[in-house]
């Protein structure tokens, strides 16, 4: 943050009067107000008007207002609220994630800060939260809080899941061994089992979301930005990835459980090939076994009624089943997936 002498909180937009959030004809309409009261005087003295016109040559232009704002509402090593941010994590699409701690308690955090000022941007995190609060489950991380920052941006504070995305294993490694995809699939599905239970479709299963603990054979599914509470049938949905949504989604139509089933086959599919052309092809490498190929044949079935669904299936039960006759166990006794 730009600082002078005497000016301890020299913000470019508090010098122009206007909101962070401000559109550039207010900005503009702002300098022309302000600058003829901030002229020269008999003295020469020019600073005041010389501080509007920096403040006008960044805000006014939509570059240099936005490396401004960037610089402006980058929060890291900073406490907000009652968290300290320790490090940068990732950047997505909506804003970046942060680790981050408690400051009295010393526990870590998960710290999703979107710097973009905007009703629009307040009402998608405000979204994520709701849906996730009161979800209690190993396989989801918790809210623990939703902050107001002093610039105006928002960040929601969860429980941090240590651990790469099955996206970083597999950039890092390749294709993952089908017994290791098996497991994988199976704790996402339990956490689905309860998210559907409860009526939340998290509406964005891939690679990037889904964290992996292999020494713990754990695995956390993330992000439910995109996620939906019992979607009625006149719902849209708020957007979908490419290669991993299904038709419909990609339609706008309305998230039913079947939505985050074909995600989680096409998941499955790319941890197995490693490979976006055999993704879209689904090709699976020969040496996944017939049951676990019919399986995942199943989950991306085009028609969302060839898929399976909770009354006709428990698919936790079901890719126990595919663990049994694809490998001949169910349980792998602690295999660890080497990363």
């Amino acid at each position: 943050m730009r600082t002078k002498k005497g000016l301890p909180n020299d913000d470019l937009y508090a010098r122009l009067e206007v909101n962070p959030r401000a559109r550039p004809e207010v900005i503009h309409a702002a300098f022309r107000a302000l600058a003829p009261n901030s002229q020269p005087d008999q003295e020469g003295d020019s600073a005041g008007f010389a501080r509007l016109k920096e403040a006008i040559e960044i805000l006014g232009d939509p570059d240099k207002r936005t490396a401004y704002d960037k610089e402006r509402n980058a929060i890291d090593g900073k406490v907000i609220g009652a968290y300290r941010v320790l490090k940068f994590i990732a950047e997505g699409g909506f804003g970046k994630t942060y680790r981050g701690e408690h400051v009295r308690l010393r526990a870590p955090v998960c710290i999703k800060h979107c710097s973009a000022i905007s009703p629009e941007s307040d009402a998608l995190l405000e979204h994520e939260a709701l849906v996730m609060w009161g979800l209690r489950h190993y396989a989801i991380p918790a809210v623990h809080d939703l902050l107001k920052l002093d610039d105006g941006s928002s960040a929601l504070v969860m429980s941090y899941i240590e651990g790469p995305t099955l996206a970083q294993i597999v950039e890092k490694k390749g294709k993952i061994a089908a017994d290791h995809v098996a497991w994988i699939m199976w704790r996402v599905l339990n956490a689905l089992q309860y998210l559907h239970f409860n009526g939340v479709i998290h509406g964005d299963i891939k690679p990037q979301n889904i964290i992996v603990q292999p020494k713990k054979h754990m695995a956390v599914l993330v992000d439910f930005g995109l996620a939906m509470v019992k979607p009625k049938s006149n719902d849209q949905n708020l957007g979908y990835t490419e290669l991993f949504s299904p038709p419909e989604q990609e339609r706008g139509e309305p998230l039913i459980p079947e939505t985050d089933f074909y995600s989680l086959g096409m998941t499955a599919i790319y941890a197995l090939t490693a490979s976006e052309d055999r993704l879209r092809r689904r090709e699976l490498p020969t040496t996944v076994p017939g049951p676990m190929r019919d399986f995942l044949s199943c989950l991306v079935a085009h028609n969302t009624l060839s898929r399976p669904n909770w009354n006709t299936m428990d698919l936790c039960d079901e890719i126990a089943k595919v663990r049994e006759k694809s490998f001949g166990y169910v349980h792998s006794n602690m295999k660890e997936l080497d990363i």
